[in-house]
């Protein structure tokens, strides 16, 4: 299966049950690795989690995303506002134009990508002295509630791998795209969900079933017994960090 359409069919649940990002990591990033003025390619942008960090400031993104499910709830949100610009493309021919961005971002999505020929588009169109910035959000396993979800994703979802959500395949990844090196920040963000978010959550990963496959009942049903096992009310909170790489191409 093509990574672009890996999630088609979980826009939905994308959209209601992803989290965003810890706002101190996207302070750094405003910050330490954008400039006054300066333009944004968040690639592999989905439904735009992280998109609008920087559409809400005034700051002018391009929203690189090749899945017409994720892409077209962006469009729907973000589509009369004029620093969001839309663009149909993957992440290794995204088709800006040459040294036209002063910062890429890949929120939860360099995971998938070619990383030597993402590493030559980012050398493309970004100017020079720009930025690479990789965030992952990462259950921590401190406690027995994401030990049990972990052993029911195993059981009921074949490609599943951890709940590290897309750091087990980024990290060995990093040396061979940030050739010269790379900086690595970890900030604490717990995540306050309601059982129906969580829910969504679940099946808006990669692994989950999908809308029209037999098991999606069953998986549902086995995330809610967890809940009601661990004695979770409407609203409750889990452990978790957003991981930030970033660095210079050379």
């Amino acid at each position: 299966m093509a990574n672009e359409t890996l999630f088609s069919q979980k826009g939905g649940d994308y959209e209601k049950g992803r989290p965003g990002y810890a706002p101190a990591a996207v302070e750094m990033i405003l910050k330490e690795l954008l400039p006054p003025g300066g333009r944004v390619a968040d690639v592999g942008s989905g439904t735009g989690k992280f998109s609008k960090e920087f559409i809400s400031r005034g700051i002018y993104t391009y929203c690189v995303e090749p899945n017409d499910d994720m892409r077209s709830r962006a469009e729907a949100r973000f589509g009369g506002d004029p620093h969001f610009i839309s663009v149909n493309a993957p992440a290794e021919r995204t088709g800006l134009p040459d040294h036209s961005v002063d910062l890429v971002s890949a929120a939860s999505s360099f995971h998938w990508f070619d990383t030597e020929a993402f590493r030559k588009e980012c050398l493309r169109i970004l100017k020079p002295g720009g930025y690479v910035v990789l965030l992952v959000n990462s259950r921590t396993y401190t406690d027995e509630f994401a030990r049990r979800q972990h052993e029911i994703c195993v059981r009921t979802c074949p490609g599943f791998i951890s709940l590290h959500h897309g750091l087990d395949r980024t990290v060995p990844k990093l040396e061979r795209f940030f050739t010269k090196g790379f900086e690595y920040r970890e900030f604490e963000h717990p995540l306050e969900y309601t059982r129906e978010n969580f829910v969504n959550r679940c099946l808006s990963s990669s692994y989950a079933p999908k809308t029209d496959a037999e098991g999606r009942n069953p998986y549902i049903d086995e995330m809610v017994k967890l809940m009601d096992e661990f004695g979770l009310g409407e609203r409750f909170t889990l452990s978790n960090v957003t991981n930030v790489h970033f660095g210079r191409l050379e």
